[in-house]
């Protein structure tokens, strides 16, 4: 109901649904406008990315290259070998050699004596003390009980070994006995 226009109301009214429409596809060309200037404001970004991409890329490969040449990757690999040797022999740093008690039994063997086996142990240590040693089981056989008293007595002589358990029936045999001897080595 406007006084200063002649247009009926019917008209009016589909006059402004027009302009509102008009308006509005004004406005979505503008904001379609802006999305492709963004889009296109980005192509440069986008371009110099994928080549300092594909320069990192190249550098890479470069610098595996010269580290294959140079043979740094044999030496990592040998430092990886024996960094895992190292952990291991550290892990086992407490614990006693095989070879060395058995050097040591070998050591006080008699010709006339034949070792035919061993059986080793940690001593069990005493409450809050320290392991006395290694219990050690040697079973073999002597052509005589002289041989096999001189090996007994010079197990006896060495300091590191105590607590010498040669059973009596073990000694019953004159010739050819098959013995056990048991004793602590210190480590």
């Amino acid at each position: 109901m406007n006084l200063y226009t002649l247009l009926p109301d019917k008209e009016i009214s589909a006059l402004k649904r027009e302009y509102r429409t008009r308006l509005f596809i004004v406005f979505l060309f503008f904001v379609s406008c802006g999305i492709f200037l963004g889009i296109l404001s980005l192509v440069p970004a986008y371009i110099l990315s994928y080549t300092q991409e594909e320069a990192a890329l190249l550098e890479v490969q470069k610098f595996e290259k010269g580290r294959q040449d140079r043979g740094t990757d044999v030496v990592l690999a040998e430092l990886a070998s024996t960094t895992a040797v190292i952990n291991r022999i550290k892990a086992h740093e407490d614990q006693t050699l095989f070879s060395n008690i058995l050097t040591r039994v070998l050591i006080h063997k008699p010709s006339r004596v034949s070792l035919i086996s061993f059986y080793m142990t940690k001593a069990p240590a005493p409450e809050g003390g320290v392991s006395p040693g290694t219990n050690v089981v040697v079973q073999g056989s002597a052509l005589t009980r002289d041989s096999l008293v001189d090996f007994k007595k010079r197990l006896e002589g060495d300091v590191s070994i105590s607590n010498i358990e040669l059973p009596l029936s073990d000694l019953a045999k004159s010739k050819d006995i098959v013995f056990s001897v048991r004793f602590i080595i210190q480590n």
